[in-house]
Order: structure tokens, then sequence, then C-alpha cells
């Protein structure tokens, strides 16, 4: 028979308290047993968390793919170039007042993260721009979408050049995502026991 000892370091807030796993060690008895030990209940005031989110405006995406080096060695300025290229189009399209959001997500690049990529980075093979429209109405940021539609495909790196074309995967390249939620409630709320802010109804499902 195999045993192992392992130690964990962590607290995991609970409702009434925290359990205290810092010290933890989990034993293998056999293959479908395992000891803990040294595990600690500390009490706490009991407590519930609220969470909560609205219904917000509707969302329209488009994905294009660019394996050109150029643009590849450029992805910031491309980005930027890119970004001003698509808002002036909808502003001047919709008008200047039209209530819109527009992000370029370029993934293999920095498309999970958004942050600055560090310098040095080396330029990735190839990458994915995700175009996400957010609009009053699913109409509204489908037809942002498809006025945007030859500006993503076709921007290019520097001006008074070749007209590029990037590659998308799928016609048509608009992909209307519906309405999108905002999460805006995150609190926790002190409560006397686990029922107070509750209420239970019991159902009979008996024959």
């Amino acid at each position: 028979m195999f045993f192992f000892q392992r130690v964990w370091m962590m607290r995991l807030t609970e409702p009434g308290g925290v359990l205290d796993v810092t010290r933890s060690i989990y034993t293998q008895i056999n293959d479908r047993v395992t000891r803990v030990s040294g595990s600690v209940w500390l009490p706490m005031p009991y407590t519930m968390k609220l969470e909560g989110a609205k219904a917000g405006d509707f969302q329209t995406l488009m994905f294009i793919g660019i394996e050109d080096p150029e643009v590849l060695a450029n992805l910031n300025a491309f980005h930027d170039i890119l970004q001003r290229n698509l808002v002036s189009r909808i502003e001047t399209t919709f008008g200047s007042e039209a209530a819109f959001d527009l992000s370029l997500r370029v993934y293999g690049w920095n498309g999970t993260s958004g942050l600055p990529v560090p310098a040095g980075t080396p330029p990735p093979r190839d990458v994915g721009i995700m175009c996400v429209i957010t609009a009053p109405t699913q109409e509204l940021a489908n037809e942002m979408a498809k006025a945007c539609n030859p500006y993503l495909f076709h921007t290019p790196l520097r001006p008074n050049t070749e007209m590029p074309s990037y590659a998308f995967p799928f016609t048509p390249a608009e992909t209307p995502r519906g309405q999108v939620y905002e999460f805006l409630l995150n609190h926790v709320v002190h409560t006397q026991d686990g029922f107070e802010l509750v209420r239970t109804r019991w159902a009979d499902l008996g024959p």
C-alpha cells in the first residue's frame, strides 16, 4: 500500500468562519480513502454574500487572423491604427453622438490580459484579432459591424501601401452575441444566522 503526505497552504472563508488548512495533512489510506488531519475551524460572525448583475447593451463580434510578418512585428502600432480607423468609420457613418463601444483583442499577443507586452517580446507566428462592438440594440451593433467590415479586413499597417486581405474564419463575418450583462453587486452582509435573508418554501413531490 502506498502512503503520502502533503501540506497545503490555504485559508477558506466560509459563511460562519474560516477553515484554516495551512497545516492540514492529507494521507492516502488506500485507493479510495484519504485521511485529512490538522485543519482548524476559526468561528466568525455569520455572513452571506450577495451577487447581482443587470442587463446591458448588445454585442456583435468579428474575427480575423493575421500572418503578415510586418504587422506581427508592429502589433501595438497596428492595434492603435485599426482602432482609430474603425471608431472613425462608425462615427462618420452613424454620427459622432452615436452610443457605442469598440474594442480589439489581439489573441496570441495580449488578448487575454490586455496588458502591455514586455519590451523585447518576439513577434508571434500569427495572431487572431477579435473586434467587439457594443451598442444599445442588436440591430445597431450589427449595422456598425457591417460598416466596419472592410476596414477590419483590409487596413494596412502603413498608408499608401497595397491593401492587404486578412483571413476570416466564417462568412458572414458578423456574429450577433445578444444582450450582455454587467456584474454590479458583490457585497457581504452580516447576519444573525443563515436563514435571516432566506425564504423557504416546501413542496410535496410525493405521489
